[in-house]
């Protein structure tokens, strides 16, 4: 299988909160990020509905950073797989980040990569 990543994610398990685009804007669904990288995330997201009605809509994902700081990130869903069980595994490519954003996500990176057991991780 070839590999069509511009750039290489790192495994992680991070338990988040996303909004997909057409949905309610009050609907903010629980959803775990699998993986990451400078150039996106890879989610599991609930989906009651066919797999492929996701492909290429807007999502935004709200990371909790920690107790008082959480970072909202928005992209677009390039890929999606369905899974057992009601859930899409999701790939999201990121959107409009700023140089702060960025900044963050390459930091949120490097600690996925170092395995460290620090807030963002699930225990």
């Amino acid at each position: 299988m070839e590999n069509r990543r511009r750039a290489e994610r790192e495994k992680t398990l991070w338990m988040s909160r996303c909004q997909v685009e057409g949905e309610s804007s009050d609907l903010w669904q629980a959803c775990a990020v699998f993986d990451v990288s400078s150039l996106g995330v890879g989610i599991d997201l609930p989906n009651s509905g066919p797999a492929d009605v996701l492909l290429n809509r807007r999502i935004t994902v709200l990371l909790e950073l920690g107790s008082s700081v959480d970072l909202t990130v928005a992209g677009e869903i390039r890929n999606v797989e369905s899974c057992p069980d009601g859930i899409s595994r999701v790939g999201i490519e990121f959107v409009g980040l700023n140089d702060t954003e960025r900044s963050i996500v390459g930091l949120l990176e490097r600690r996925a990569a170092s395995r460290s057991t620090g807030p963002l991780v699930a225990q």
